[in-house]
């Protein structure tokens, strides 16, 4: 498994440096950009468009907090696909429906009370990202 931090020189963490990602990302496209290598031969352009492949992959996945989380699980051996297959506690998936009946309610909700159901999804949302800080920094994630 390629660790997508070491292409940006950052240690595996949830909590990273957005700017400092985004200005090592910009920094190896203009050094490995395709275009640069435009008079290159056909073995120098191919191997130039798949590391800008590959960085754009490794960019996509670290800057956004739910993909990078996955990453870091898969990095430390956790097998994604084998807890997507398992299911789901009943008191999740209650929660679930009950916050897609309310989602889909949005559009009728008065401004105070649409207000409130996005500050209570965001809430969660910080809470859930709390949670997952927690357990991955106590190697709690089995």
């Amino acid at each position: 498994m390629t660790n997508y931090f070491s292409s940006f020189d950052l240690d595996p963490a949830f909590s990273i440096d957005l700017a400092m990602l985004e200005q090592r990302y910009e920094q190896l496209m203009t050094i490995c950009h395709p275009d640069r290598f435009a008079a290159a031969p056909a073995f120098e352009q191919r191997a130039a468009a798949k590391r800008a492949a590959d960085i754009n992959e490794a960019f996509n996945v670290l800057k956004q907090p739910v993909s990078r989380a996955g990453h870091l699980l898969q990095l430390a051996g956790v097998d994604l696909q084998a807890l997507e297959r398992q299911p789901a506690a009943p008191e999740f998936l209650f929660e679930q429906m009950m916050l897609r009946e309310k989602v889909q309610e949005f559009d009728d909700l008065n401004p105070d009370d649409a207000t409130k159901l996005t500050s209570e999804i965001e809430d969660a949302y910080v809470s859930t990202q709390a949670k997952f800080i927690a357990h991955y920094e106590a190697d709690d994630i089995a």
